[in-house]
C-alpha cells in the first residue's frame, strides 16, 4: 500500500493525468469549505513551501481521492472501514505529495519556467470531463460542470500549468535513465543459478526407549537441569501509565466545541439515501448494449471489465445523488431497481450501463447521539499533545513519591498493581490487567523484572510517546520443585534428550564418514540410504518447498562438494552441494523484462524523489501545523 503510495506522482504519468480527471470530476464531493473557519487566518495553512501555502482542503481532497484507493488495495469495499493507521498514513503520503507539488513549482519559478498559453489550452481541451457527446470540447460544458464542483477558470487554468511544470522536471528525470546491463545480468545469474543437492534427514526416534532409565540417571538429570523444574518469580508492583488512552479519557470537551464540529460534520451525521453502483461507460450506443446484455447473463463485475477494458468503469461505494458529477447518471441511478443491471442510458459523456448493489435509507444522528462519538474524536486528536504538555508534572509527580501512592488524578495517569510472573501473566494463568497495546505491555513487564525491589521509581519513555513508572514492592523467587512432584516431567524430559542424543550420534557418524568423501557414497549399504534424495535442484527463485529454510541456506551458503550438519526441531540434515548449474534459459528470459521493468521503475522514482530532497533543501518547508493536519485527517475520515 505504501509503497504505491509513494510512487503516485513519478511511476505513471497517464496515470497521473486520468487522477488529474478524477479530481477535477470528483472535487465536490463533500469537502466543501470545512476547515475555511479553523483557527485564524494567520495559522489556516498546514504547511508552507517558500511563500506557497499547503491548505487544508489541499490536503482533504487529496486525501478523499486517495483513501478509495487505499481501501480497494486493502480488499475493503469501503474507504470507512479503514484502519486508523492506514488513513494517518495516506494523510502523510498524500501531504509529502503535495509537499512535491509546490517544491517544484518553486524550483521552476526559480529557473524561470513557465508554460505558454497554446499549451494549456490544449491540455484543457483534451479533457473529456469538458467533451459533449460527440467527443468536442464544449465550452459550455467547461461553465457548467466548473460552477457545480466550485471552481473558477482561473484556478483550473493554473492547476493545468502547475501539473505541465512537475511532469516536466520530474518525468524529465525519470525517463533519462539507463539499466545497467552488467547488474541486470549479476542479479539474474544470482536469482536463477541452479545448485543440485543431495539431502539426508534423520528424524528423532519415534519408539520408545528400550530402557527404563534409573532413579540415579533421573536425579542426575533433575540436579543437572534445575531450570526445567523451578516454579517461576513472581513479583508484585504497582505501576502508573501515562498513554494517549488514558490522557484522552481526562480531557474535558465544551459543549461549544462539540457544537461547532457537530455543524462542520453535518455531512457525516445527516445522511441522505446512499447508492453503491458499478458503471461502464462507452462511446457508442450498441457496444453498451452488448455490455448490458452480457452482464444480465451473470458475467462477473470483475470480469466485464477485463472484456470491456477498453470502456471506462468505476465503482462508486455510498455515493449519494449529489455526489454523482454526470446528472443523468444521478437521476437514473436514483431511480433504478437493487440488483439488476440497467442501461444504456444516454448521458453527456456517453452511454452507461450500471448496477445498483446496495441501497442505504437516510438517516440524521442528533447532536446528542453524536455527543459521545464527537467527544472521543477530539479527545483522541487532542491526546497526543496533552501526553507531552504533561510530561513534566508526571515526571515531578513520580519523582515526589517512592511509591508512587500520591500521583495526581487530573494528570490522566492509570494507577495498576499486580502481581506477575516474567511473562506478565498471574498466578491464575491470565494476562496481567495492565493497559496499553502489547509492545506497552512487553516493556513494563521487562522493567518490573529488571528493576530491584524497593527503588526509586523514575520515568520510563515507552512506546507510541508512552510513559510510565514502576515501583516493585515484593518479590517472591522461584523454587525447585520436589523431585517426586515433577517425576514424570523428568522421564519425559530425559526420554526427549535420549531420543535427540540418538540422532546426533547417528547422524554425526554419517556426516564424518561424508566429510572425506561424498554423502551418496557414506550413507551406501547403510539402513538410511532409502530415505536420502538425490540430485535435487533448486534456485532461489525456485526453491524447494519441502525442505526447511536452514538447509536452502546450507545448498546456496556451502561449497560445492561441502557437507553441512543441520539441527531442527524435528530431527538432524544433511545436505551436500555436489554441483552447480548454469541458470535455465527459460527462468532468464521470463526473468529479463521482469527485472529491467522493476529496476527502472525504481530508478525513474527514486531519482525525482532525490531532486525533490534537493529542492527541500533549497526552500524547506516551514509552519508545519501538526494539530490542523490530525483535524483534516480525523474529519476526512469520518466523512467516508
Amino acid at each position: 500500500m505504501i509503497t504505491t503510495l509513494r510512487h503516485l506522482l513519478v511511476d505513471s504519468w497517464a496515470g497521473r493525468a486520468a487522477a488529474l480527471l478524477i479530481f477535477l470530476a470528483f472535487i465536490g464531493w463533500g469537502v466543501g469549505d470545512v476547515y475555511s473557519n479553523m483557527g485564524t487566518s494567520g495559522s489556516n495553512a498546514i504547511m508552507k513551501v517558500g511563500d506557497r501555502s499547503i491548505t487544508p482542503d489541499d490536503l482533504s481532497r487529496g486525501l478523499n481521492a486517495q483513501l478509495p484507493q487505499v481501501a480497494q488495495q486493502m480488499g475493503l469495499a469501503d474507504a470507512s472501514h479503514l484502519p486508523q493507521a492506514a488513513r494517518e498514513q495516506a494523510a502523510r503520503q498524500v501531504l509529502q505529495n503535495l509537499i512535491t507539488q509546490n517544491e517544484v513549482q518553486a524550483a521552476a519559478a526559480r529557473a524561470g519556467m513557465d508554460v505558454p498559453d497554446d499549451v494549456v489550452r490544449q491540455e484543457i481541451f483534451a479533457i473529456p470531463f469538458f467533451h459533449n457527446a460527440a467527443g468536442q470540447f464544449d465550452r459550455s460544458i467547461l461553465n457548467e460542470r466548473l460552477t457545480r464542483i466550485g471552481m473558477t477558470e482561473a484556478n483550473l487554468i493554473r492547476m493545468m500549468r502547475e501539473d505541465i511544470i512537475t511532469r516536466a522536471v520530474l518525468q524529465g528525470m525519470g525517463q533519462s535513465v539507463q539499466i545497467p546491463t552488467s547488474l541486470t545480468e549479476r542479479l539474474l545469474s544470482f536469482d536463477a543459478r541452479q545448485r543440485v543437492l543431495d539431502v539426508l534427514f534423520i528424524p528423532l526416534p519415534t519408539a520408545p526407549l528400550v530402557t527404563t532409565p534409573t532413579d540415579a540417571q533421573l536425579h542426575r538429570f533433575y540436579d543437572n537441569h534445575p531450570w526445567d523444574f523451578r516454579t517461576p518469580e513472581y513479583r508484585h508492583a504497582k505501576m502508573v501509565l501515562l498513554t494517549q488512552d488514558t490522557v484522552a479519557r481526562s480531557i474535558e470537551v465544551p459543549d461549544d466545541v462539540l457544537k461547532r464540529l457537530y455543524e462542520a460534520q453535518e455531512r457525516t451525521y445527516n445522511v441522505p439515501e446512499t447508492r453503491t453502483l458499478q458503471v461502464i461507460t462507452f462511446a457508442d450506443e450498441a457496444r453498451a448494449d452488448s455490455a448490458a446484455v452480457t452482464w444480465r447473463k451473470g458475467l462477473p463485475w470483475t470480469d466485464l471489465q477485463k472484456q470491456y477494458s477498453d470502456a471506462a468503469s468505476v465503482s462508486l461505494p455510498d455515493a449519494r445523488e449529489s455526489d454523482i458529477p454526470n446528472p443523468e447518471l444521478a437521476k437514473a441511478a436514483f431511480s433504478a431497481p437493487l440488483n439488476q443491471v440497467t442501461g444504456p442510458v444516454k448521458t453527456s459523456v456517453g452511454w452507461v450501463v450500471f448496477e445498483i448493489t446496495t441501497i442505504k435509507a437516510p438517516h440524521t444522528t442528533s447532536f446528542d447521539a453524536a455527543k459521545a462519538d464527537m467527544t472521543a474524536q477530539v479527545q483522541k486528536q487532542e491526546a497526543p499533545q496533552a501526553v507531552q504538555a504533561r510530561m513534566k508534572q508526571f515526571q515531578d509527580a513520580v519523582a515526589g513519591s517512592t511509591t508512587l501512592d500520591r500521583i495526581p488524578a487530573d494528570l490522566g495517569a492509570a494507577p495498576v498493581a499486580g502481581t506477575m510472573d516474567a511473562q506478565g501473566m498471574t498466578k491464575d494463568g491470565m494476562p496481567a490487567p495492565i493497559p496499553g497495546n502489547e509492545a506497552l505491555r512487553k516493556a513494563v513487564v521487562a522493567r518490573v523484572f529488571s528493576q530491584n525491589k524497593g527503588a526509586q521509581p523514575s520515568v520510563v519513555n515507552g512506546p507510541d510517546g508512552s510513559a510510565f513508572a514502576i515501583f516493585v514492592d515484593d518479590v517472591q523467587p522461584g523454587t525447585l520443585k520436589p523431585f517426586e512432584s515433577v517425576r514424570a516431567q523428568v522421564v519425559q524430559k530425559w526420554t526427549a534428550e535420549q531420543n535427540r542424543r540418538i540422532a546426533n550420534e547417528r547422524t554425526t557418524t554419517l556426516f564424518t564418514a561424508a566429510k572425506s568423501t561424498t554423502l551418496a557414497k557414506a550413507v551406501a549399504g547403510q539402513p538410511e540410504e532409502g530415505g536420502m534424495r538425490r540430485n535435487v535442484t533448486l534456485s532461489r527463485i525456485h526453491p524447494d518447498q519441502s525442505l526447511p529454510e536452514a538447509v536452502t541456506r546450507a545448498a546456496f551458503g556451502n561449497a560445492v562438494g561441502k557437507t553441512a550438519m543441520l539441527e531442527t526441531p524435528e530431527g538432524y540434515w544433511l545436505v551436500n552441494v555436489t554441483s552447480e548449474k548454469a541458470p535455465d534459459p527459460k527462468d532468464i528470459h521470463q526473468l529479463t523484462s521482469q527485472l529491467q521493468s522493476q529496476y527502472l521503475q525504481s530508478l525513474q522514482s527514486d531519482i525525482p524523489v532525490a531532486l525533490n530532497a534537493a529542492f527541500e533543501k533549497e526552500v524547506p518547508p516551514t509552519h508545519i501545523n501538526m494539530s490542523l493536519f490530525n483535524q483534516v485527517v480525523a474529519a476526512t475520515g469520518a466523512q467516508q
